[in-house]
C-alpha cells in the first residue's frame, strides 16, 4: 500500500472518428465530370533549399541640371541637351504662330483676298521655330516671333 500512494493514474481517454452516415463527401456538379479530359495541373516543384537574394544598395547620384543658355533664334544653335546631355546642334523644325496669323488677317482686311493673304502661312521667316535635340529628340526651345 504504501507504493500505491506515491503513484498516481491519470485516466486516458481515446476518442475515435465519428463517421456520420447522412453526410455526403463533396462532389463536382456533372457538368465538370472527368471524362471531358480535362486535367488538373500539376502543382510546381517542392525545394527544399532556401532561397536568398542578396539586395544590392542603390545609390542615386543626382547630377545639377543643365540651364540652357544660348541665343536662340530661328536658326540652328549649338548647344548642350538637358536630356541626354550631349554637346549638339539643335535641329528645328517651324510651326505656325501668332505672327502669321496675325499677317494673314491684316492682309485680308487690307484688300488681299485672292490668295496674296495666305503668303504669312507658307514662309519661314513668319513662323515660330521649335529647336530640337537631333539624338534624343528632346523638346528644347521655342522661338516665339511674337
Amino acid at each position: 500500500m504504501p507504493s500505491e500512494k506515491g503513484r498516481v493514474e491519470i485516466p486516458m481517454i481515446m476518442y475515435e472518428p465519428h463517421q456520420d452516415s447522412y453526410r455526403q463527401e463533396p462532389s463536382a456538379p456533372e457538368f465538370c465530370s472527368q471524362e471531358g479530359g480535362y486535367e488538373y495541373p500539376s502543382p510546381p516543384p517542392y525545394s527544399y533549399r532556401e532561397t536568398t537574394t542578396i539586395e544590392q544598395p542603390v545609390y542615386l547620384v543626382s547630377q545639377p541640371p543643365i540651364i540652357v543658355a544660348g541665343i536662340f533664334s530661328s536658326k540652328p544653335t549649338s548647344t548642350i541637351c538637358p536630356s541626354c546631355r550631349q554637346h549638339i546642334t539643335t535641329q528645328v523644325t517651324y510651326r505656325l504662330g501668332k505672327l502669321s496669323f496675325l499677317l494673314c488677317t491684316s492682309l485680308c482686311m487690307v484688300g488681299c483676298c485672292f490668295g496674296c493673304c495666305f503668303v504669312p502661312l507658307f514662309v519661314k521667316i513668319f513662323k515660330d521655330a521649335d529647336h530640337y535635340c537631333p539624338y534624343c529628340q528632346f523638346h528644347i526651345y521655342r522661338y516665339k516671333r511674337l
